[in-house]
């Protein structure tokens, strides 16, 4: 409640503001009638913001009198009584002429006064007349909404408000747009002009009588002329310099040579937030061709929850730049403690969050932005579209008539394209709406089991070659842009390791006994470890090359968080922006959420009984979640011990859910349960809710995925408040022994 009361006592105030001086004094009387106040003071305001007249009058049997000179044919004036501060109710702002003026007031309901005299206060009395209705009701839901206990509510509460907003707003709207000779205009019109553009507001302004100019409340309109003229299209944007989120100095003139966007925004606007996502992907597409974000924040009061909003909307990078708008307020001071002087939001005549304003190379104003289709016109316009261009001419001996297909993209966005080899040559020509993706060329059938003849490729802008004389794709030369260069010379980097892999390989799956894979197993043991260290060495000492994300994204279930961390964050902006990070992004996401300490992220499935199941039913209880399936061999023999964990401290609390990844296997997961005896009241069993038709996009019912399972087994332990202790891989019985004893002492 003290939010809008001090808000509306600042805008009565603020009416006060008038530069005439040429108008003979005039004189004035106020006689009121007050009831349940005898014996108080009330107190009268009147003149200008800087300026201003301060009577006093004491309240006898239900009355009081004021008289004074006005050195001007208008004022807005302010009755109240007690302090003028947010926390008192007891005010009201009438329209104050040279004539003779009578005021009714209940003390305890200051608002629903009644004034009479003067051709303004008459107008507005009229005008209150029409907008009655709607204007008690929405005093009614306003009480109710600042009531209410939760957003739900006070949401409904907004949708009452609605129609009687708008009955209330088109009344004014016609006000002002038939009494161009009246001074409550102005007033009407400076609740209004920040929704107004430049032209519109100078076209009511310009139509207002020069008297009501000289003497109505039109300083502010004035301000705002200029401030709107300023942002027109075409003008130079205002500059400035403020210390941005690093507290390093940023100037916006220091961006000149690259299209902005200067978004306006705060932490706790909740458009702001449902903006930032879009931004975010538009960031993405355009970066590359020169785009900067500059986000100006309404946060200078909670500069903490300004950092975590920015973090939490990924708003980083080095394209991003972070300032607050530097509004200074010191509140025992009232609307007089509002310093302006650093205001950014000031140059730009911000009064709405979000506003976002589009600037060119040269530094000036394209637009403010009204819309996401207006903004990519506009991009379009100023960089071009965002997309690139490839072709892929390929050679091939020996091949005619057979399908070359090709593959790239990731996730939902994969492509698949096929053409046909004609003469020994074969071509492919498309767009791509990312500057570079990772690929794969097939030559004729693909066997998922027994493989193909392939190669991997770097698809990037311009135009790839493929020269496989020897008539295989496998052992072609390719040759393009810098990402195909660096895949050539990765490629050869493993050589030595891959080739006697995939030998390896062969005669392991044509190997008859397992004694004789055991044996190749271990065999093929160091060269993967190798493998790995070739990989991760290339990631940490290319991180421009786009093949160092792809790697990453391959390693990363191998890897601690802060591990991946550190890998990821130390990669160019080009490389995340633009290589295949999307998982790699959405796994430290998880994988965050996921650390110790954190809230187990709940999940509901059914049971192996067919019932609901939900982990955080088990609140109170010390939880051991298990990822396993009924084909894993490390899985089956791990149950015995976990069983035998169960068996001692489940009496004191220990609970154990079971997600398994047998999807489509339900007879055999459920033989798996009943042969490892993991049965009883404290166990429960659930799938894990992995969809095949749904590889490659958001499945929010894979258990698996809210927990970045790549291997199996895999375990978590779980507190009695529901928050994580420790994440338990293979091999660390020991950890899980220690940590529920010291859990369940």
């Amino acid at each position: 409640m003290m939010k809008t009361k001090l808000t509306m006592i600042i805008c009565a105030v603020c009416m006060l503001g008038c530069c005439a001086t040429a108008f003979a004094q005039g004189k004035f009387t106020l006689k009121g009638t007050i009831r349940n106040a005898d014996g108080q003071k009330v107190y009268l305001r009147y003149g200008t913001f800087e300026e201003f007249t301060l009577d006093s009058a004491t309240v006898k049997k239900g009355k009081f009198t004021f008289r004074g000179l006005m050195d001007r044919p208008y004022a807005s004036g302010l009755l109240y009584m007690g302090r003028l501060e947010g926390r008192n109710p007891n005010y009201v702002r009438f329209s104050l002429e040279p004539t003779k003026m009578t005021a009714d007031i209940d003390a305890n309901d200051f608002q629903s006064a009644v004034f009479h005299g003067g051709k303004t206060q008459e107008e507005e009395n009229a005008l209150n007349a029409q907008t009655a209705e709607a204007n008690e009701k929405l005093k009614q839901l306003n009480d109710a909404y600042y009531k209410a206990n939760d957003e739900k509510e006070r949401e409904a509460l907004r949708a009452q408000m609605e129609p009687y907003t708008r009955v209330a707003s088109e009344a004014r709207d016609n006000f002002i747009k038939t009494h161009p000779d009246s001074y409550l205009t102005p007033q009407f019109l400076r609740y209004t002009m920040g929704h107004m553009s430049y032209q519109e507001l100078k076209q009511v302004y310009d139509g207002l009588s020069d008297d009501v100019k000289q003497y109505g409340d039109c300083e502010e309109i004035v301000k705002e002329l200029t401030a709107l003229e300023r942002v027109q299209p075409g003008k130079q944007a205002p500059d400035f310099t403020a210390n941005d989120i690093n507290d390093k100095p940023f100037t916006m003139s220091s961006l000149k040579g690259h299209v902005v966007i200067a978004d306006f925004w705060a932490s706790w606007c909740k458009p702001c937030r449902a903006s930032n996502p879009h931004m975010l992907e538009i960031y993405k597409k355009y970066r590359i061709k020169g785009l900067e974000m500059v986000y100006v924040s309404d946060d200078d009061s909670n500069e903490k929850a300004w950092r975590k909003a920015v973090e939490q909307d990924k708003l980083t990078g080095e394209g991003f730049h972070h300032v607050l708008r530097g509004l200074k307020w010191d509140r025992s001071k009232g609307p007089q403690g509002i310093d302006h002087t650093n205001d950014i939001s000031d140059k730009y005549a911000i009064h709405y969050l979000p506003t976002k304003y589009l600037i060119d190379q040269q530094g000036r104003i394209v637009c403010k932005i009204e819309s996401d289709e207006q903004l990519e016109r506009e991009l379009e316009r100023l960089l071009g579209k965002a997309e690139y261009p490839f072709t892929i001419n390929g050679n091939v001996a020996n091949a005619e008539g057979k399908e070359v297909l090709l593959v790239y993209g990731h996730g939902r966005d994969m492509k698949r394209e096929r053409t046909t080899v004609k003469d020994g040559r074969f071509q492919f020509k498309g767009v791509m709406d990312n500057p570079y993706y990772s690929g794969t060329l097939v030559l004729g059938e693909w066997d998922p089991r027994k493989g193909g003849d392939r190669c991997e490729i770097a698809l990037e802008e311009g135009t790839l070659t493929v020269d496989a004389a020897g008539g295989k794709l496998a052992q072609a030369t390719l040759s393009g842009g810098k990402a195909q260069a660096d895949l050539n010379d990765y490629q050869a980097l493993l050589k030595p390791v891959t080739d006697p892999l995939m030998a390896m390989n062969d005669q392991y799956n044509n190997a008859r006994t397992e004694k004789q894979r055991n044996a190749l197993r271990q065999k093929m043991e160091p060269l993967r470890q190798q493998y790995g260290e070739l990989s991760s060495n290339y990631t940490l000492t290319h991180p421009d090359s786009y093949l160092s994300v792809h790697n990453l994204r391959m390693d990363m279930g191998r890897m601690s968080f802060d591990e991946l961390k550190k890998a990821y964050y130390g990669l160019s902006e080009r490389v995340r922006l633009y290589g295949d990070s999307r998982e790699v992004e959405k796994e430290i996401d998880v994988r965050g959420k996921t650390q110790p300490g954190a809230e187990a992220p709940d999940f509901t499935a059914t049971d192996v009984n067919g019932k609901p199941f939900s982990l955080s039913s088990l609140k109170g209880k010390v939880v051991i979640l298990d990822f396993w399936a009924s084909w894993c061999v490390p899985c089956r023999k791990s149950n015995p011990h976990v069983r035998a964990l169960y068996d001692k401290y489940h009496a004191k609390g220990l609970d154990i859910v079971y997600v398994a990844s047998d999807d489509g296997r339900e007879d055999v997961w459920r033989q798996a349960i009943a042969d490892d005896q993991l049965v009883g009241e404290g166990y429960h069993h659930v799938l894990r809710g992995f969809d095949r038709n749904l590889i490659g996009k958001d499945n929010p019912n894979d258990i698996s995925d809210k927990y970045a399972i790549h291997y199996i087994p895999t375990k978590f332990l779980i507190d009695r408040e529901g928050k994580i202790v420790c994440r338990i891989d293979e091999g660390q019985d020991e950890l899980l022994d220690q940590k529920l004893a010291e859990l369940l002492k």
